[in-house]
Protein backbone atom coordinates (compact mmCIF):
# COMPACT_ATOMS: atom_id res chain seq x y z
CA UNK A 1 0.00 0.00 0.00
CA UNK A 2 1.33 3.36 -0.65
CA UNK A 3 1.34 6.17 2.18
CA UNK A 4 1.39 9.95 1.19
CA UNK A 5 3.00 12.26 3.59
CA UNK A 6 2.90 16.17 3.66
CA UNK A 7 5.74 17.86 5.27
CA UNK A 8 6.90 21.85 5.08
CA UNK A 9 4.63 22.28 2.54
CA UNK A 10 6.27 19.07 0.14
CA UNK A 11 4.59 15.96 -0.48
CA UNK A 12 6.28 12.20 -0.25
CA UNK A 13 4.98 9.02 -1.75
CA UNK A 14 6.28 5.81 0.21
CA UNK A 15 5.79 2.52 0.56
CA UNK A 16 6.52 -0.42 2.82
CA UNK A 17 7.57 -3.86 2.87
CA UNK A 18 8.34 -5.80 6.34
CA UNK A 19 12.07 -7.80 5.96
CA UNK A 20 13.96 -9.85 8.24
CA UNK A 21 12.07 -8.19 11.21
CA UNK A 22 12.62 -4.61 10.22
CA UNK A 23 11.05 -2.42 7.64
CA UNK A 24 12.21 -1.46 4.44
CA UNK A 25 10.44 2.30 3.02
CA UNK A 26 10.61 3.20 -0.13
CA UNK A 27 10.33 6.49 -1.95
CA UNK A 28 10.88 6.76 -5.60
CA UNK A 29 14.31 5.86 -6.09
CA UNK A 30 15.47 5.40 -2.62
CA UNK A 31 15.32 3.26 0.24
CA UNK A 32 16.02 2.88 4.08
CA UNK A 33 16.09 0.36 6.47
CA UNK A 34 13.89 1.27 8.96
CA UNK A 35 13.79 -0.45 12.76
CA UNK A 36 10.98 1.33 15.03
CA UNK A 37 10.66 0.92 19.09
CA UNK A 38 8.36 2.47 21.49
CA UNK A 39 9.75 3.76 24.73
CA UNK A 40 8.06 5.42 27.63
CA UNK A 41 4.42 6.42 27.76
CA UNK A 42 4.08 5.15 23.82
CA UNK A 43 4.56 9.32 22.68
CA UNK A 44 8.64 8.57 22.33
CA UNK A 45 9.69 6.02 20.21
CA UNK A 46 13.88 4.91 18.79
CA UNK A 47 13.96 4.98 15.45
CA UNK A 48 16.91 2.86 13.39
CA UNK A 49 17.49 4.43 9.59
CA UNK A 50 20.02 2.75 8.16
CA UNK A 51 21.68 1.74 11.16
CA UNK A 52 21.41 5.45 12.01
CA UNK A 53 19.96 5.98 15.99
CA UNK A 54 16.75 8.74 16.04
CA UNK A 55 15.10 9.75 19.69
CA UNK A 56 11.21 10.85 18.58
CA UNK A 57 8.39 12.52 20.58
CA UNK A 58 5.46 12.33 18.66
CA UNK A 59 2.08 14.08 19.09
CA UNK A 60 -1.45 13.67 17.91
CA UNK A 61 -2.36 17.16 15.84
CA UNK A 62 -4.97 18.75 13.77
CA UNK A 63 -4.84 15.86 10.75
CA UNK A 64 -1.86 14.06 11.26
CA UNK A 65 0.92 14.47 14.33
CA UNK A 66 3.67 16.75 15.14
CA UNK A 67 7.32 14.68 15.30
CA UNK A 68 9.83 16.23 17.23
CA UNK A 69 13.46 14.71 16.53
CA UNK A 70 17.07 16.99 17.66
CA UNK A 71 15.26 19.63 19.04
CA UNK A 72 13.34 20.26 15.36
CA UNK A 73 9.87 19.85 15.27
CA UNK A 74 7.77 18.84 12.24
CA UNK A 75 3.92 18.88 11.94
CA UNK A 76 3.38 15.44 9.72
CA UNK A 77 -0.03 14.78 7.47
CA UNK A 78 -0.01 11.16 6.43
CA UNK A 79 -2.66 9.52 4.51
CA UNK A 80 -3.17 5.88 2.67
CA UNK A 81 -3.93 5.11 -0.66
CA UNK A 82 -7.87 4.36 0.24
CA UNK A 83 -7.88 7.44 2.42
CA UNK A 84 -6.38 9.63 -0.72
CA UNK A 85 -9.63 7.88 -2.35
CA UNK A 86 -12.47 8.44 -0.14
CA UNK A 87 -11.09 12.39 0.39
CA UNK A 88 -11.15 12.96 -2.98
CA UNK A 89 -14.72 11.54 -3.37
CA UNK A 90 -15.34 13.78 -0.53
CA UNK A 91 -14.14 17.17 -1.73
CA UNK A 92 -16.20 16.63 -4.71
CA UNK A 93 -19.32 18.84 -4.98
CA UNK A 94 -22.86 17.24 -6.01
CA UNK A 95 -23.98 18.36 -9.31
CA UNK A 96 -26.40 17.64 -11.62
CA UNK A 97 -30.58 17.61 -10.10
CA UNK A 98 -30.43 16.77 -6.66
CA UNK A 99 -32.69 16.94 -3.71
CA UNK A 100 -32.31 18.80 -0.28
CA UNK A 101 -33.59 16.57 2.48
CA UNK A 102 -34.56 17.28 6.28
CA UNK A 103 -32.08 15.57 8.80
CA UNK A 104 -34.11 15.18 11.58
CA UNK A 105 -37.72 16.29 11.86
CA UNK A 106 -38.71 19.86 12.78
CA UNK A 107 -40.88 23.07 11.91
CA UNK A 108 -39.59 24.98 8.75
CA UNK A 109 -39.05 28.36 10.39
CA UNK A 110 -37.32 30.34 7.36
CA UNK A 111 -36.96 29.65 3.46
CA UNK A 112 -34.27 31.35 2.06
CA UNK A 113 -34.17 30.47 -1.36
CA UNK A 114 -36.51 30.38 -4.30
CA UNK A 115 -37.40 28.73 -7.62
CA UNK A 116 -34.78 30.29 -10.07
CA UNK A 117 -32.43 31.33 -7.82
CA UNK A 118 -28.56 30.68 -8.41
CA UNK A 119 -27.05 29.49 -5.27
CA UNK A 120 -23.05 28.60 -3.89
CA UNK A 121 -21.94 25.56 -2.02
CA UNK A 122 -22.88 25.96 1.34
CA UNK A 123 -25.48 28.58 1.02
CA UNK A 124 -28.57 28.58 3.46
CA UNK A 125 -31.86 27.30 1.75
CA UNK A 126 -34.12 26.53 4.58
CA UNK A 127 -33.96 26.75 8.71
CA UNK A 128 -35.61 24.28 10.25
CA UNK A 129 -36.23 24.12 14.57
CA UNK A 130 -35.30 20.79 15.80
CA UNK A 131 -35.60 20.03 19.36
CA UNK A 132 -35.26 24.20 20.19
CA UNK A 133 -32.17 24.47 17.65
CA UNK A 134 -32.43 26.39 14.33
CA UNK A 135 -30.43 24.60 12.38
CA UNK A 136 -29.69 25.55 8.71
CA UNK A 137 -29.56 23.27 5.74
CA UNK A 138 -27.60 24.38 2.95
CA UNK A 139 -26.64 23.11 -0.52
CA UNK A 140 -24.25 20.81 -0.79
CA UNK A 141 -22.93 22.19 -4.45
CA UNK A 142 -23.27 25.45 -6.06
CA UNK A 143 -26.64 25.42 -8.59
CA UNK A 144 -29.96 26.64 -9.12
CA UNK A 145 -33.14 26.36 -7.26
CA UNK A 146 -35.57 24.14 -9.21
CA UNK A 147 -38.21 24.24 -6.80
CA UNK A 148 -38.69 24.95 -2.89
CA UNK A 149 -40.95 22.43 -1.45
CA UNK A 150 -41.75 24.01 1.79
CA UNK A 151 -42.87 27.73 3.34
CA UNK A 152 -42.30 28.69 6.87
CA UNK A 153 -44.31 27.17 9.83
CA UNK A 154 -44.53 23.52 7.94
CA UNK A 155 -43.66 20.36 9.79
CA UNK A 156 -41.13 17.94 8.05
CA UNK A 157 -40.41 14.72 8.56
CA UNK A 158 -36.50 13.71 8.70
CA UNK A 159 -35.96 12.92 5.17
CA UNK A 160 -38.10 14.94 3.83
CA UNK A 161 -37.26 17.12 0.51
CA UNK A 162 -37.19 20.78 1.21
CA UNK A 163 -35.40 22.16 -1.78
CA UNK A 164 -34.60 20.30 -5.41
CA UNK A 165 -31.45 21.78 -7.67
CA UNK A 166 -29.92 21.66 -10.76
Amino acid sequence: MKYFARVLGREFEFSFEPRDGRLVARSGERTWTLDLSPTGDGTAFSLLVDGKSHDLLVEPADGGVVVQTRGERLAVAVEDERERAAHAVAKRKASGRRTITAAMPGIVVEVRAAAGDEVEDGETLVVVEAMKMQNPVAADGKGKVRAVYVKAGDPVASGAVLVELE
